[in-house]
Parts: C-alpha cells; sequence; structure tokens
C-alpha cells in the first residue's frame, strides 16, 4: 500500500528538531550544549555543500531559541511558536534570500527593523541564505550591527562558498562547516524513509541513489521521488539503474574477470556486447576505477571499506586472482582513459584502447614462467609468479608486451612473446670496409696512448707567458694605514713606459704581478672590466697608477667605472687611484685571457689532427673535421 502525498519528501521528512538530523554530529553538540548552557553567540554561519542541513538546522536552533517551553536544545514541536516556524509563518523569522536581494538598498531596508522587539517571539532571527551573493556595499553596510546587534537579535548566515565572504564577515560570526553525508549514512535514510512510507524497495537500488546522490540528503530525496514514480510506486535495482542510465554490474565484473585470467576472448566478449547495448562508456571506465580502488584497499589493508559496487565475495575473488602490481597498473590506464577518451576520435575507440592497454600491459618481475597459457592464433603468454609481492612495490615500473600480429589475427589478440626485428644483412663491400676501419684503429690504438700523449704536448704560448688568475691576498706592502690623502680627481698624463716597482722592466713580469692585484682586489662589473684592460704603470703606498688600453678606453674608461674602481683600491690598499696614457704596446688581463683561449684551442686542433682514428676516418671514408665544433675544454 503506498501512502500517498502532496508534498515531496524532501519537504515532507525535514528534520523538526536535533535528533532527526542524519549526520552533522559536531554541529549538534556545539550548538545543543550552548543552549542548554545559555552561551549564545549573537551570529552563527553555516557552511557547507548543498543539501546538507544549513537552512533547516537554523530553523531547528530558532526553535529552540523561540520555544514557549523554555530555550533548551530540545524544542517541543507542539507549542504554537514551533508550529509556526515549521510552517514558514513565525513573524519573527526573517528569512532573506541573498541571491535574490544583492543591493545594499535592500540590506538597509532589512537593518531598519532590527531595534525593533520582537513581536511573538523571544528572539527576532535574520536568517541570511546564500549570503556570498550580496555585494561588496551590501557587506559593509552590514558589519556593524552584525558585530554589535541588539540582544534580542540573532544573525544566522548559510552559504555553500565561504570563500568568497570577507574576512570582517568571518570573523564576526561562530563559524561551522557541515559535512558531505557519506553513502552509508544517505542509504540507511532513505530505508527508513521507505519503511515509514509503505513502499517497497531493494536495498542495491538505494545504494545506487546515495551514491548518485553525492553526499546530499536533498538530492538523495529528489533521486527517490523519481525512481517511486519511475517504479510505478517500488524502488527496484533495474529501474533505478536504467532511470540514472547507470552500466550494470555484470560488465565491470566481466571485464576484471577478463583481466585477472589474462583472457584476450573474455574481453572481446565484452567489447562486443557493449557495443551492441551502446553503454555509458564514460560512466564504465568510472566504475571500473572504482572497482580497482576497491581491490587495492582489499589487497593492502584487508578491507574494502564501507561501500563497495561489487558482491564482497567476487571482489575478494579477484584480489586474490590480480597481482596488486598489476591492480595498480590497470587502476593508471584507466585514469588517463579519462582524458585519452575525449581526444580519440569515438568515445568507444578511446574505452576499448584502454581496455588492451590494460590487457597488453604486464608488470616487470623477474619469476616469470612461461607458456602457462596459450592464446588464439598459437601465441604463448608468460605469466607472473603466483609469490605474493610486498606492499612497498606496489608502484612497480610496466612494460608493454611486444608482439608481432598477422592481419589475419583478431585485433583483441595480444601475445605478449618478443619477435626478434629483421634486419637486411650487409653487403661484401660494407663488410669489407667495416673491416679495414677496425684493423686501422686496433693497430694504431695498440702503438699510441692518446690519453697519455694529449697530456704531453705542450701549449703554444702567446706573447707572453700564461698567467693563471690565482685569489691571494695583496702582499703587505700593498696596504698602508687607511688614514690616505684626499682622493684627487681622475688626471691623465704622458708616462714613457710602463713600470712594475719592484719587478724587472719587462711585460711579462708586469702583466703577472697586475694579474696578482686584480685577483686580490677581488673587483666585479665596471670596475673589473676597467682593471682587466689597463695595465699596471707604477704601484707605490700612495698611488696607484693605471693605463687603459687605448682601443678600448671609451669603452672602459667611463666616469661610472673609475669611480668604482676608485673606491675599491681606496678600500683595499688604502691609496689613490691614478690613470696615465703610457706609450707602448699594452698588453693587458683581457688580452692575456684571449690569448690563453686561443693557444687552448689551437692545442685542441693540433689533437685532434694527429689522432689516429680521425685519421683513418678522413683516409677511408674521405670525411672532413668540421673545425667549428672543435671546442677547448
Amino acid at each position: 500500500m503506498v501512502l500517498v502525498s502532496d508534498t515531496v519528501l524532501a519537504r515532507k521528512w525535514r528534520p523538526k528538531n536535533f535528533s532527526e538530523l542524519v549526520g552533522q554530529t559536531h554541529v549538534m553538540q556545539a550548538l545543543s550544549n550552548a543552549l542548554d548552557q545559555q552561551r549564545l553567540h549573537h551570529a552563527y554561519l553555516f557552511t557547507g555543500t548543498r543539501g546538507v542541513g544549513k537552512t533547516t538546522i537554523a530553523r531547528i536552533f530558532s526553535k529552540a531559541l523561540n520555544c514557549e517551553q523554555g530555550m533548551s536544545s530540545h524544542p517541543c514541536g507542539v507549542c504554537s511558536v514551533c508550529r509556526s516556524i515549521d510552517e514558514g509563518r513565525f513573524v519573527d523569522l526573517i528569512e532573506v534570500d541573498a541571491a535574490s536581494k544583492t543591493k545594499v538598498e535592500d540590506t538597509r531596508e532589512l537593518l531598519e527593523n532590527v531595534q525593533y522587539a520582537p513581536v511573538q517571539g523571544r528572539y527576532k532571527v535574520y536568517l541570511i541564505d546564500e549570503v556570498h551573493m550580496l555585494s561588496k556595499s551590501s557587506f559593509n553596510a552590514l558589519l556593524k550591527t552584525l558585530e554589535e546587534p541588539p540582544a534580542h537579535v540573532k544573525f544566522l548566515l548559510a552559504t555553500t562558498d565561504p570563500h568568497k565572504l570577507p574576512m570582517t564577515v568571518l570573523s564576526r560570526c561562530l563559524q561551522f562547516n557541515l559535512m558531505r553525508l557519506t553513502q552509508t549514512q544517505l542509504q540507511q535514510h532513505l530505508r527508513f524513509i521507505l519503511t515509514q512510507e509503505a513502499i517497497a524497495f531493494e536495498d542495491a537500488a538505494l545504494a545506487m541513489i546515495a551514491k548518485s546522490a553525492d553526499g546530499s540528503a536533498r538530492d538523495a530525496l529528489s533521486i527517490l521521488d523519481q525512481a517511486i514514480a519511475y517504479g510505478a510506486g517500488e524502488v527496484q535495482h533495474a529501474a533505478v539503474q536504467a532511470m540514472l542510465g547507470l552500466v550494470d554490474q555484470q560488465f565491470s565484473l566481466a571485464i576484471l574477470q577478463a583481466l585477472a585470467e589474462d583472457s584476450a576472448d573474455g574481453i572481446k566478449q565484452v567489447v562486443k556486447q557493449l557495443a551492441a547495448m551502446g553503454v555509458d562508456y564514460i560512466a564504465l571506465n568510472a566504475q571500473l576505477i572504482e572497482s580497482f580502488h576497491y581491490l587495492s584497499l582489499l589487497q593492502v589493508l584487508g578491507d574494502a571499506g564501507e561501500t563497495s559496487i561489487l558482491e564482497t565475495q567476487r571482489l575478494q575473488r579477484l584480489a586474490e586472482q590480480m597481482p596488486p602490481e598489476r591492480v595498480q597498473m590497470c587502476y593508471q590506464i584507466a585514469l588517463l582513459a579519462k582524458q585519452d577518451m575525449a581526444l580519440a576520435p569515438d568515445i568507444r575507440i578511446g574505452f576499448e584502447m584502454a581496455l588492451l592497454r590494460m590487457l597488453a600491459f604486464q608488470t616487470a618481475e623477474t619469476d616469470v614462467v612461461p607458456l602457462k597459457t596459450t592464446r588464439p592464433g598459437g601465441f604463448s603468454t608468460p605469466t607472473i609468479s603466483e609469490s605474493p609481492a610486498p606492499a612497498a612495490s606496489m608502484l612497480a615500473d610496466v612494460k608493454p608486451a611486444v608482439s608481432k600480429v598477422t592481419p589475419a589475427q583478431s585485433p583483441l589478440v595480444h601475445p605478449t612473446t618478443v619477435s626478434e626485428p629483421s634486419v637486411s644483412q650487409p653487403d661484401d663491400a660494407i663488410l669489407a670496409l667495416r673491416k679495414q676501419i677496425e684493423q686501422t684503429i686496433r693497430g694504431d690504438a695498440a702503438s699510441t696512448d692518446m690519453a697519455s700523449a694529449a697530456t704531453k704536448i705542450p701549449a703554444p704560448l702567446p706573447p707572453t707567458s700564461s698567467i693563471p688568475m690565482p685569489s691571494i691576498a695583496p702582499e703587505d706592502g700593498f696596504k698602508v694605514p687607511p688614514e690616505s690623502p684626499i682622493i684627487e680627481p681622475m688626471a691623465v698624463e704622458s708616462s714613457p713606459m710602463p713600470h712594475y716597482e719592484g719587478q724587472a722592466d719587462d711585460t711579462e713580469n708586469s702583466i703577472a704581478g697586475w694579474i696578482q692585484l686584480i685577483a686580490a682586489l677581488q673587483l666585479d662589473g665596471m670596475a673589473a672590466e676597467l682593471a682587466r684592460q689597463s695595465i699596471l704603470v707604477r704601484q707605490t703606498p700612495q698611488v696607484l697608477t693605471l693605463s687603459v688600453d687605448p682601443e678600448q678606453a671609451e669603452a672602459a674608461l667611463t666616469e661610472l667605472a673609475f669611480q668604482r674602481l676608485e673606491e675599491q683600491v681606496k678600500a683595499q690598499l688604502g691609496c689613490r687611484l691614478k690613470f696615465v696614457q703610457a706609450q707602448g704596446v699594452h698588453w693587458t688581463p683581457a688580452k692575456q685571457f684571449l690569448a690563453n683561449k686561443e693557444a687552448q684551442q689551437a692545442q685542441a686542433r693540433n689533437s685532434i689532427e694527429q689522432d689516429t682514428r680521425v685519421a683513418a676516418f678522413k683516409d677511408i671514408l674521405n670525411l672532413n673535421v668540421i673545425e667549428s665544433s672543435v671546442q677547448a675544454k
């Protein structure tokens, strides 16, 4: 006997007190204790997804505040106030839909009545639903009243998107985050309602409805209403499955069984049935992903959790047949197939290719027993040993099974035996040339040690000897007390020849001492470039005299570069900096560096030219060395 009602189930079975709530224990406990201990806040914010009880809890809280039997966590539900709130006609409960009243004028009109005392109840309650839809001006107009409302006013705010609320609003409210309902909670709630309504049902159908509701009690009751109408007053599994457009679990079970048995025939039969029925491949792929998830839970944790889309015994058998590594691999393939199906020419092609990859790929194992099963076409399949793998190795690398399929074979046949590629044999002329090159290289390599020979080749010297740039501290004679004479402006004068005090008057010693001094100063930027483009003319405890290369004077000797080099010289050496125009060749550290680099490049080219293997390639194959490709190390 069907209980006829003109009210939808979502409204008829809306909870009337805290004890009828489904889930949300943490919110119910906090509000109940606050009511019983008379420790009330002036503003409450309830957040959560749709259909989890935000507005319902706010209405129950309003009844508890204004019940004629007294304020407590258990409103009587029979007094005029409780009945008025349940029927939506209580004067002192002002419900506002913020989605339709977003303007600041609406908020100001609402707040004009805050100062007036309640007409019928103990408190005047403002229930603002979807509060995140208010405009910025509306929030600003609400702030002062929300922070310090009159004693007879309570604000109850509800929103599905708390991130859109200003921090100034969040800081003025007690926030309660309502959780999604679990599938078990929804299924038990639906079972209770159908029992009270005297409607026949199947638990498998309720499980499908609870799963489709995605944590929302209102969605679950709406789907239940539709299922009752579709099933002519009954809630049956087949009818609900057809109504929701879900794929029968037998297909996912058949696919899992074929993968567990490594059976190409089984996959082929399932593919034919799916093509004939025109199922939703996206939903079937999602069902496979969930199946692999449950299998992994059973294999690793020994429990598939609260819910499962497969029968427990069948799931347990599949978990014992498929290695954990194979389950993880198939899960990853199914997960990637979600995006591959959108890129494939047809969704069916994308799904079938995912199944073929699951079948063709095998996990990498060392203990393989060949020729355990034979597939159509005469191909043998190596199977993985039955030894249990540790949980740590579940994410092992996988490798595809390469096969060579003839056109006559079925597209679902995927042998895993590796066939050798066919390579054409070289002719006699190529073999003779290869043998001649090998003999030449072996003969030359036996008589010459190229590694040692390369180290013994002396590097050609530049106009002066190559001098490194050591990081050493300047000599004690370079430093003077900080009280040095005032630095004079940059002056340029003539000097007959460069001279480095304390050394022989030759270019080699002069450049060596100047390079050491530059390294000691630890220059950088423009100051370093100016020093590298200059030569040391003279150094005394009072003055450091330099001469810039005439070819680089315009670019290097700028006022800013001189100033920064002067500051470093004064800080490190305690003397003034002076530039003169010296006569003769300016062999600067920059030219020394270029000379060293050219010498190294010449040495590299010389080593290549003297290499006997390179000479063999030149003589036999008529090859040439590209000089631009030779780089000194």
